[in-house]
C-alpha cells in the first residue's frame, strides 16, 4: 500500500475514536489523541503504532511482520510498525489502534 491509502486506511480504523486529531509530524501524517501522538503513517509506507505499556508492546512487537519503528537510525522505544497484514485488514487494524489510542496518556 502507498501512504495515501495507509493514511486513509488509518483514518477510517480511528475514525470513531474519541479526541483523534492529525497533523504532520516527523514529515508524515500522525494522529493525536488529546494531544499526544499515538499513530503515524511513515513516509517508507507503513503505519507506526504506539504502544508505551510494556506488555502491549511486547505482544505487537513478537507478531510476524513487525518492526520497530527507527527514523534516521536511532530505535524507538514504544512504537511498532505494523505488519501490511494488519493494515490491509480493517477489523485488525481497529483493534490494534484502537489499544494504541487506548494507551495515550495512561
Amino acid at each position: 500500500m502507498d501512504t495515501d491509502q495507509l493514511k486513509f486506511a488509518l483514518d477510517s480504523a480511528v475514525e470513531g475514536l474519541s479526541a483523534v486529531t492529525w497533523k504532520r509530524m516527523f514529515g508524515c501524517d500522525a494522529a493525536f489523541r488529546e494531544g499526544t501522538i499515538f499513530a503515524l503513517v511513515w513516509k517508507e509506507g507503513r503505519i507506526g503504532l504506539k504502544y508505551p505499556d510494556t506488555p502491549a508492546f511486547k505482544e505487537r512487537i513478537s507478531t510476524s511482520g513487525s518492526d520497530r519503528w527507527g527514523p534516521g537510525g536511532r530505535i524507538t522505544k514504544h512504537w511498532v510498525l505494523i505488519p501490511q497484514a494488519v493494515a490491509s485488514d480493517p477489523a485488525v487494524l481497529l483493534e490494534w489502534a484502537t489499544q494504541a489510542h487506548s494507551l495515550v496518556n495512561r
